[in-house]
């Protein structure tokens, strides 16, 4: 019995432990540069704050200047490895200052994956987006579906691996409680746990999918042709502006191949053939990567 206890413990606190080592792998990481990473990230805002001030003074020329500065330590804290959903919220408001809002959605998107319960996030996203040249099509996920799956929309992956460690622990501390105790009502609480597992495992894995192994793109400048092919000899297909959304879904040399999540104007003058019109493949072509960045 003893070596029994021993086992399901050692079980218990070596997943915990891994658990938290990979829910706080980033937070790691950004230790080793903390010292400077506070200084900088403290160094932005006071940047964008005075920016801010500027800009109500109506100094445009000088407002610019100091979100230029607040947007290379923004970058500069990211670029050592402190990635925080609060850095790119405030870049993603620097660039939309700027009028970038290519950058500007970018960085939206990146802080939503960390900080998805943020409701001033959303309402600037949603703005950015509202002021896109592009309109864009609905791809996200219905309300009520939302709903129905509140923790897979609310929580990120770390707040996953959190949950499902936990649950995990719980449920081997009442496991071993049954095996010792006996109790015939346990079996019903650990048949709860066991499901609650079984969702937020499954959940965790198709975040990880979405966010992971589907690779998402904004358009970044201010407008770029997609072709029929990888290559600047392909005629144009249709021209796409500056914070568009898309999924990279190939690459070939200097080229992505996307599908594009806006409505796309046909034009009947120009070649084509009947793949084209099938449906979504009217959205489909080859833009060059320096016209994109991975969310």
């Amino acid at each position: 019995m003893k070596m029994r206890l021993f086992i399901l413990f050692s079980l218990i606190i070596s997943f915990l432990y891994c658990g938290i080592r990979i829910a706080d792998c980033e937070s790691l990481k950004s230790e080793m540069t903390r010292d400077e990473a506070v200084k900088l990230f403290a160094d932005a805002n006071e940047k964008y704050s005075q920016a801010t001030k500027f800009i109500a003074a109506k100094n445009i020329q000088e407002a610019n200047q100091k979100l230029r500065e607040a947007a290379l330590r923004y970058e500069a804290v990211l670029a050592k490895g402190f990635k925080n959903g609060q850095i790119y919220y405030n870049l993603g408001n620097t660039y939309y200052r700027q009028g970038e809002l290519g950058k500007a959605i970018l960085n939206y998107l990146r802080a939503k994956r960390l900080m998805p319960r943020n409701e001033d996030l959303d309402a600037n996203l949603r703005l950015a987006k509202n002021s896109a040249e592009d309109r864009e099509l609905s791809h996200e996920a219905p309300d009520v579906v939302r709903r129905i799956f509140f923790w897979f929309f609310s929580l990120n992956q770390n707040e996953l691996i959190i949950t499902a460690v936990s649950i995990y622990v719980v449920l081997m501390m009442l496991l071993l409680s049954f095996i010792i105790l006996k109790y015939s009502w346990l079996k019903r609480i650990i048949i709860g746990f066991s499901a609650g597992l079984f969702i937020t495992v499954v959940s965790l894995g198709i975040k990880i999918s979405v966010e992971e192994g589907v690779n998402r793109g904004v358009i970044v400048t201010s407008k770029c042709q997609v072709r029929y092919g990888p290559g600047e000899e392909y005629e144009p297909k249709f021209e796409i502006h500056n914070g568009a959304e898309c999924v990279i879904e190939d690459e070939k040399d200097d080229w992505y191949r996307v599908y594009v999540h806006i409505g796309v104007k046909q034009d009947t003058g120009s070649k084509t053939n009947t793949e084209e019109k099938l449906g979504n493949e009217v959205r489909r072509g080859w833009l060059q990567k320096k016209n994109v960045d991975v969310i």
